[in-house]
């Protein structure tokens, strides 16, 4: 007959229980389950009624004739979407502009922020006060930027006329926001000032993920700084420079709070824009339906962009992957 086996025991006679094996879970697989979508829940709630739910009443009201709370709701398919590509002045005003304020959102603002961003990325005197410097508008209140360029731009007690008579430079003083060749530059300088500090702390994460080992070899092998820049530094940081052209992209389609809280798209719709021509044509105009289908444009090539973005992304990394 076998003998009795008995866990082995401490001193005080109290017995040893064997150790849990490890990589198993506390939760069974249904537990686990339950107890994961118990915590997503709400915040799966709130999305769905704050974001989905009005996406898809836009979507659904872009294919009617809504004017919002006023009258009756026809179906109307296609009609909005014509009218859109029909060439409306005051619509291709708006999208003329907004290519205008993406070439700089996109192009000067984020090339202008990598090189801040390298030069930052070096061991500098006072390199901390410097990206403060240029992070500050992030944390400032977007209505108190636009109040404060705008007392700037005041073209009698503004402080750039001010300063400019006071430098013997009189005759460079204008009316910033009321000339119709500058009122759409002076808000484009506001929005860049504004924005330059985000994409300069992504461009300074995507730089400390770099190797030091890699760029003091560049060193080593007589490497200048330009080509450093341009052989190691771009090619590592594809990745971090697509996701700042997406945010840009991004940025510029979206474009809206400082135009209309300087300007509203004035004078003459000279700073007006996608958004603020949405804005106006739904709730000014209250024509919901046609304001519905040019929202659902941007939205749709918003998706596109940031999907073409994942796609390179992907690819990229398996090429450095296969090295």
């Amino acid at each position: 007959m076998a003998a009795d086996v008995h866990p082995p025991k401490l001193a005080g006679g109290q017995e040893l229980t064997p150790a849990r094996p490890r990589g198993r879970s506390r939760w069974p697989r249904h537990g686990s389950a339950t107890a994961f979508w118990l915590a997503v829940a709400p915040a799966v709630a709130v999305f769905g009624v704050f974001t989905v739910w009005p996406m898809l009443q836009v979507v659904g009201a872009s294919f009617t004739n809504s004017r919002g709370f006023a009258g009756t709701v026809d179906f109307t398919g296609l009609e909005n979407y014509r009218t859109i590509f029909s060439a409306d002045p005051t619509l291709v005003k708006a999208v003329t502009n907004t290519a205008v304020y993406a070439f700089f959102k996109i192009v000067v603002q984020t090339v202008a922020a990598f090189l801040i961003a390298v030069l930052l990325h070096r061991r500098l005197l006072l390199g901390n006060a410097y990206r403060a410097i240029f992070f500050a508008p992030m944390v400032i209140s977007p209505v108190a930027i636009v109040f404060t360029w705008s007392f700037m731009y005041d073209p009698t007690t503004g402080t750039i006329n001010q300063l400019l008579a006071g430098l013997g430079l009189g005759f460079l003083q204008q009316d910033w926001l009321g000339d119709y060749d500058l009122a759409l530059y002076s808000v484009i300088l506001v929005d860049l000032w504004s924005g330059l500090g985000f994409s300069v702390v992504i461009f300074l994460a995507g730089l400390s993920t770099i190797p030091a080992e890699i760029l003091e070899a560049a060193r080593v092998d007589g490497a200048r700084a330009w080509g450093t820049v341009r052989h190691i530094t771009l090619p590592l940081m594809a990745p971090t420079i697509g996701l700042v052209l997406v945010l840009a992209v991004n940025g510029a389609l979206r474009a809206f709070d400082t135009v209309y809280l300087m300007t509203r798209g004035g004078p003459g719709n000279q700073t007006q824009l996608f958004m603020t021509q949405v804005f106006f044509e739904g709730l000014v105009k209250n024509n919901f339906g046609y304001a519905s289908a040019m929202a659902v444009l941007v939205i749709v090539l918003l998706v596109g962009i940031a999907t073409t973005q994942n796609k390179l992304n992907r690819r990229m990394d398996e090429r450095m992957g296969n090295r």
